[in-house]
């Protein structure tokens, strides 16, 4: 591959900015990926800022994804509790909302478990 600029000389690599080949004069290496020396630097470290957010709140999404299924469990359970305290029986409005929140608990437990994985370590 030969760098875009200077068609003559090989490339070391591509710019993570604009993907085109570049020698060791037209690029500039930022530790975390190469860029057009003096054009796309300050795009390349932008892009490398939001991957690490990224990278934060995915981690953070994922050591919090039991919370909400757990809370619509608790409020079903509540729900539930009270109206058979209250004998209004399972077909009761209060009983039925408490079905209705263990069961979206339920699924929200198994739609985050395949989003984040049952058994990927958490930092």
């Amino acid at each position: 591959m030969k760098c875009f600029n200077h068609s003559e000389r090989d490339a070391v690599g591509t710019c993570k900015g604009c993907c085109k080949a570049l020698c060791h004069d037209c690029a500039i290496d930022l530790g975390h990926g190469l860029a057009c020396k003096g054009v796309h630097e300050a795009m390349v470290d932008t892009y490398n800022m939001i991957i690490s957010k990224n990278a934060r709140v995915y981690g953070n999404a994922q050591r919090n994804s039991l919370i909400g299924p757990a809370f619509y469990a608790l409020m079903g359970a509540l729900f539930l509790a009270y109206s058979l305290a209250q004998g209004d029986g399972i077909f009761g409005l209060l009983s039925l909302l408490g079905l209705a929140f263990l069961a979206f608990g339920a699924i929200c437990f198994f739609i985050n478990r395949k989003t984040f994985g049952a058994d990927r370590n958490v930092a």
